[in-house]
């Protein structure tokens, strides 16, 4: 077999065994907390020997800051691409809030982990995830409250801190699912209560 495909065997297992650990790693720091868990059985969960994070990660902490960056592009890039199949910002806004819990619904663990990290005292993996929770704020601000604002169907805002007022709303909702993943109000209902601050 030539090398450049050796190599990108021995690449695309390296992904793979990363994703494991991760996945293993955000159902234990969901149930245990990023204190209480245990790297050998986070190693052993995801199906390999005792001590196989170190051979990815140089540290359980470094491991936690590389699954928040994993959450957070995979929390962003779900309800992007569901926002972004609409054009009309109202119906944008609304598909925000419904791809948020379809999103959370559906990884609960790494749900958790997000909320406890967001609002843990760790203030590293706190800047960290807000760092990786950066684009979903923009694209709050410039691809639904901006066009909003241009067509009319919403009042002029400051675009940034109404993004972080939204953002705050989904997280706070987000914070209190229950354990199928479904938030005390129906996402409609959460949608309708922004437009409602929103129309002109």
């Amino acid at each position: 077999m030539p090398p450049r495909f050796k190599k990108a065997e021995a690449e695309e297992m390296h992904s793979q065994t990363r994703q494991l650990l991760l996945d293993a790693a955000s159902e234990y720091f969901s149930k245990l907390g990023y204190e209480k868990a245990n790297v050998d059985r986070i190693s052993k969960a995801a199906g390999f020997a005792k001590g196989t994070v170190y051979n990815y990660f140089t540290s359980k902490r470094d491991l936690m800051l590389e699954l928040i960056d994993s959450i957070a592009a995979s929390h962003f890039e779900f309800i992007a691409n569901s926002v972004r199949q609409e054009e009309d910002p109202v119906r944008r806004l609304q598909r925000f809030f419904e791809a948020g819990f379809e999103w959370i619904s559906a990884n609960l663990a790494q749900g958790r982990v997000m909320l406890t990290t967001l609002n843990g005292p760790d203030l590293d993996f706190k800047e960290r995830l807000q760092q990786g929770y950066a684009p979903m704020f923009q694209l709050v601000a410039s691809e639904i409250l901006a066009p909003g604002a241009e067509s009319g169907a919403f009042r002029q805002v400051d675009l940034m801190p109404t993004a972080g007022l939204i953002m705050t709303i989904y997280l706070g909702f987000g914070a209190t699912v229950d354990e199928q993943g479904r938030p005390p109000l129906p996402p409609e209902q959460i949608s309708d209560f922004v437009l409602h601050a929103l129309h002109v």
